[in-house]
């Protein structure tokens, strides 16, 4: 699987449990399953803003390469600019939200 879709899937991921987050709180199991995209988009998005890839670069050249009579790339184009810096931050917030969850119930469980 190429490792931007597994983003996206991890993303997607991240984005269930959040909203499922009232029914997977008090499970521990749940979290730890919930973390490990988090822990994902934060080591993938730290890869692409230091790495070799350029995501928007890449994404224009192949645009223009299969639409040559196109002069302007799509708005959507500009989310790619921004993509690693999106799930970096995704990463953190909701890692640190399951990770505070996970803490909680190991608090409750030692008293």
């Amino acid at each position: 699987m190429n490792p931007l879709i597994f983003s996206l899937v991890s993303l997607i991921l991240v984005a269930v449990s959040a909203n499922f987050l009232s029914l997977i709180k008090e499970n521990k199991t749940l979290l730890y399953i919930s973390t490990i995209p988090c822990v994902y988009l934060v080591i993938y998005g730290i890869y692409l803003i230091f790495g070799p890839i350029d995501l928007y670069e890449d994404g224009s050249t192949n645009y223009f390469n299969k639409n040559p009579s196109e002069k302007e790339l799509p708005i959507v184009f500009t989310i790619l600019k921004l993509y690693q810096y999106i799930i970096v931050l995704v990463g953190i917030i909701f890692g640190y939200v399951f990770s505070k969850k996970l803490k909680d119930i190991k608090k409750n469980e030692a008293s």
